[in-house]
């Protein structure tokens, strides 16, 4: 329940305490007439906020501010507005959300057919050789085969063969490559070998899981995770030099969206010495948390060492201490990637399984065309357990295979057996965990199976009882799926799970790339059948909330959209609701509209380590707050939840200066 503060004498005599002795308490701004939603431990709601300087010092009703406004006080009538703390996006890669001028899907599906005109004019300028990289491909949508282009890499040949070619999916884990890249795959020693179905069984079988093939075994294009490193692309992550210019930009756009607190959830050594210097020049308007990512294999001694868990360690508090005292600027956190992602591709032949970690095997569909929609349906599903696939996972000739196929319907391809990959060993994920806390680093996992969550809680676990005093914060990005028996474990060692709750929303198409690999699927109607596996155990939001878990949030900008949509994320964790249909997806984990601003504003704080001075509005804390165009409790309360993706944000303000205002009233 939201309380309403009921004291205001006594709230501004509390409120007023802990500030610095000052030679008045006149106040330089009054904020009245609002609705200010704290975010404090009861969730009150009030009227007024005073500060003076970068300082909340004051908050009631209208009338209790009277004793803190002078003759130089700027009162500033919210007239009816709602005031909420500066927003805190604790999962966002910064370089990414701004655009630049590379070649650049947009997130935009296209069929095979029509992606090769949109990219043939990408290729202007370039040399003979030269990459091209391709930016916001979405992988989930589009990407329809012909009879003349049936896969990815097909499609690629036909942009070109004198240039080798990578998409880079616009969800940071997945790829797709032509002809002349995949001839440029090395092996561990440095070996240029080129990959095809005799080297994916040979040099690069650990990337079986990782790299899509066709009918006959050979690469389709698709290269996912670690397997996009094996073609040497200058650019994996297809990030622009990060420069003053580019920092400011990012500024901008965080401040555009409410946003004064992040954590950059992946930044290489060397991307984190280009932010400094540019904020060393120019001060950030935000705080920001860095998240360093090591690239694994650079530690280890030679190819077939494991990798050297305290080398790594070592690089970080390096880089800590070459940053240390830069406002705003902090590198306290460690990523570590658990596994990959739970989207396959049933366009592609076999179907690409995913491979994000899970508990059970996943399904083997076979996937047809609703010849009416064009949409896909799931035809039947591949017995992996039968004494047909015990022969086909024996057969080695492309004759046998072939006849395989005409007897039985489908691939004996289909017959794999995949729970998913973790991305590294699972020792040294588990070592390196327990490092990094020991050493009293934060850590933040990227886990999404319901395997690779159990792994990171059971590494948390480990590192905890290892380490009681240590002073390390644990949080675990995307969780997409989460087993029953894990969720009560987020309250009880004290992990913070981050949420992009506009993944939420239940769309069809992207559902069939998913579903169909974990639960037995006829068609998107079953999407909805509430014993549905995905159904039950995606996003359990409000499940972790109700055993004692403290929920955060974070959009991952710019995977899905460059844009990181907070108010967008707000309301699909409140309503869990496709817009278009109305249907809702587990209504039982919706939360409320207070729960869903504390996860993006105190719970953020508390997460980064800054609960002390943000993410909340309370005296002596930093006047961080944004000023918003529509009352998004009013809204609850009304039944239109379903509205608040259209708030507009009308001023941002940072340690209480304003340094976004959309041209309205405000101050």
């Amino acid at each position: 329940m939201i309380k309403r503060a009921a004291s205001p004498i006594l709230l501004v005599a509390i409120s007023l305490v802990g500030c610095q002795e000052p030679t008045s308490n006149i106040a330089d701004k009054v904020f009245t007439g609002g609705t200010i939603y704290t975010a404090d431990s009861n969730q009150s709601v009030v009227s007024a906020m005073a500060i003076t300087g970068d300082q909340i010092v004051a908050l009631g009703t209208d009338s209790s501010m009277a004793p803190l406004i002078g003759d130089q006080t700027e009162v500033i009538d919210l007239q009816g507005k709602m005031l909420i703390p500066g927003l805190h996006d604790v999962h966002i890669h910064l370089p990414g959300i701004v655009e630049t001028d590379s070649c650049d899907l947009a997130s935009t599906p296209y069929s095979l057919e029509d992606m090769v005109p949109r990219l043939k004019p990408c290729l202007e300028g370039l040399a003979a050789g030269e990459w091209l990289s391709v930016d916001q491909w979405t992988y989930t949508a589009g990407n329809e085969p012909s009879e003349a282009l049936p896969t990815m890499r097909a499609a690629l040949d036909a942009v070109s063969t004198q240039h080798p070619i990578m998409l880079l999916g616009n969800d940071g884990h997945h790829g797709a490559v032509n002809s002349y890249a995949l001839s440029l795959a090395t092996d561990k020693y440095g070996n240029q070998v080129g990959l095809s179905a005799e080297t994916l069984a040979a040099e690069f079988a650990d990337y079986s899981a990782t790299v899509g093939v066709d009918a006959d075994g050979e690469p389709n294009g698709a290269l996912n995770e670690d397997a996009r490193r094996l073609v040497n692309i200058p650019n994996l992550w297809g990030y622009p030099a990060i420069d003053n210019q580019l920092v400011s930009r990012i500024s901008d756009k965080l401040a555009v969206n409410g946003i004064t607190s992040v954590l950059d959830a992946a930044l290489t050594s060397k991307d984190i010495a280009s932010f400094a210097d540019a904020a060393k020049d120019t001060a950030l308007n935000y705080r920001m948390s860095v998240a360093f990512y090591a690239d694994y294999e650079d530690y280890r001694p030679h190819p077939d060492a494991p990798i050297d868990v305290d080398a790594v360690v070592a690089d970080m508090q390096t880089v800590q201490a070459a940053h240390q005292d830069i406002a705003n600027f902090k590198i306290d956190t460690a990523k570590i990637f658990i596994d990959g992602v739970t989207e396959g591709n049933p366009y592609s032949n076999p179907p690409t399984l995913p491979n994000a970690a899970s508990l059970n095997n996943y399904l083997q569909p076979v996937f047809g065309v609703d010849p009416d929609s064009g949409a896909i349906v799931v035809q039947s599903y591949v017995d992996t357990e039968s004494a047909a696939c015990a022969r086909g996972r024996a057969l080695n000739s492309a004759a046998d295979k072939k006849a395989f196929y005409q007897e039985h319907g489908f691939l004996a391809a289909q017959c794999t057996q995949s729970n998913g990959v973790l991305e590294k060993e699972a020792e040294f994920l588990h070592n390196y965990t327990l490092a990094l806390v020991s050493a009293g680093i934060n850590v933040h996992s990227h886990a999404i199976g319901d395997r690779a969550v159990r792994f990171a809680l059971d590494a948390f676990e480990a590192a905890r009882k290892a380490n009681p005093d240590s002073t390390a914060n644990l949080s675990m990005a995307h969780a997409q799926f989460i087993d029953a028996d894990d969720i009560g474990r987020f309250a009880e060692l004290d992990v913070y799970p981050t949420f992009t709750y506009g993944w939420i929303e239940p769309d069809e198409g992207y559902l069939m790339t998913v579903s169909p690999f974990l639960d037995h699927i006829k068609s998107a109607e079953d999407l909805f059948d509430p014993s549905d596996y995905g159904y039950i155990n995606s996003y359990p939001a409000g499940s972790i909330l109700a055993t004692g878990g403290i929920l955060t949030a974070g959009s991952d900008a710019p995977v899905d959209t460059r844009e990181p949509r907070p108010f967008f994320n707000l309301e699909k964790a409140v309503t869990r609701q496709q817009d278009e249909t109305g249907r809702v997806y587990n209504p039982a984990e919706r939360v409320s509209l207070a729960d869903a601003l504390d996860a993006y504003t105190i719970n953020g704080a508390k997460m980064l380590q800054n609960a002390h001075i943000t993410g909340s509005l309370e005296a002596g804390k930093k006047a961080d707050f944004v000023i918003l165009s529509t009352d998004l409790l009013a809204l609850e309360a009304a039944g239109n939840a379903h509205q608040i993706s259209d708030t507009q944000v009308l001023s941002t303000w940072f340690d209480g200066r304003k340094i976004y205002s959309a041209g309205q009233d405000q101050q």
